[in-house]
């Protein structure tokens, strides 16, 4: 799926049931097992940003129930678009940004547009979604491009396998600085300016400069967009006065995020990967931190507990 200029729940709810008419299919009546589960996590994460779930839910299960009426498990896209000026910093646009972020969902800033992202179609997205690289090698069924009076543009692709869908390796931006006559606390600073800007990652390595001097090393992952706002920040919050940059590879395991209840009624958010058929979890820090905060419990026994049963394996604790 890519959308142009635009995407909220009316619109792919349209688009999909467009498709469904046009492969003459009835209507699925009630939603499939998994995806009433997959649902349950898209109305935890509106919750979690403090939207109540009900203002959604309706338009929600009309998405999981077209979908299963199409038998599709994932939506495929190759990118979000998002509008470029102030409206994007009101209360919901910060929290759709902040959602990008969490999940890794590529988007491209559209120049002088406004908000054009649906808090609720992204969270949709961040749980049923998952982003590919379209390559022309793709079997297409069908495309479909439908476009309403508000130049509302979506563009559905049914692919008959989504092995075809590979995902090209990413390339990233790497920009690194050796930084002396820099406090820890700084540079901690810095690095949090950098993740909240956008950055992939970012970490500091301990080194010796000339006339051995102590010093770290400053690396920072970004994508090519991001490289001149990112090199600003390092500039305005570090001593550096030079930086290296020049760009690599990198591969990324598929991740989905799924939430798990402990025995004490707190919720966590956990990361799941996959890698040739094995599956590894990591709860998330700030879900955990919450807990033992709440609790008083240590970090390690929480983490451990949410980690065995996302993997469903916590009886063996």
């Amino acid at each position: 799926m890519t959308s142009k200029n635009g995407l909220n729940c009316h619109v792919l709810i349209k688009g999909l049931k467009k498709l469904v008419k046009k492969q003459n299919l009835s209507m699925q009546t009630e939603l499939k097992t998994d995806t009433a589960k997959k649902l349950k996590r898209v109305y935890a994460l509106l919750e979690e940003v403090g939207e109540k779930q009900e203002e959604y839910k309706n338009n929600q299960e009309e998405l999981g129930k077209l979908l299963d009426t199409l038998e599709c498990d994932k939506i495929y896209f190759s990118f979000l678009p998002e509008g470029n000026n102030e409206e994007t910093f009101e209360k919901k646009s910060t929290l759709i940004l902040d959602i990008l972020q969490k999940y890794q969902i590529p988007i491209k800033v559209q120049p002088e547009k406004g908000e054009i992202l649906s808090l609720g179609i992204v969270c949709f997205l961040s749980v049923f979604g998952e982003w590919k690289i379209e390559k022309q090698s793709c079997c297409l069924i069908q495309t479909m491009i439908e476009k309403d009076k508000n130049d509302l543009m979506i563009k559905l692709l049914l692919c008959s396998d989504t092995r075809d869908l590979e995902k090209e390796k990413e390339k990233v931006q790497v920009l690194e600085t050796n930084i002396d006559d820099c406090s820890g606390e700084q540079l901690g600073y810095a690095i949090e300016c950098l993740m909240k800007a956008g950055a992939l990652d970012a970490s500091c390595f301990p080194i010796y400069m000339k006339k051995n001097r102590a010093a770290y090393m400053l690396q920072v992952l970004c994508r090519k967009e991001q490289e001149e706002q990112l090199e600003d920040i390092i500039f305005r919050e570090t001593t550096s006065i030079g930086l290296r940059k020049y760009e690599e590879k990198r591969r990324i395991l598929p991740r989905t995020f799924r939430e798990v209840l402990l025995k004490n009624g707190c919720k966590v958010t956990v990361k799941v990967c996959e890698h040739h058929g094995q599956k590894f979890y990591y709860p998330e820090f700030e879900t955990v931190k919450k807990v033992c905060e709440k609790t008083g419990r240590p970090y390690k026994d929480v983490y451990n507990e949410a980690s065995a049963l996302a993997g469903g394996y916590y009886e063996k604790l």
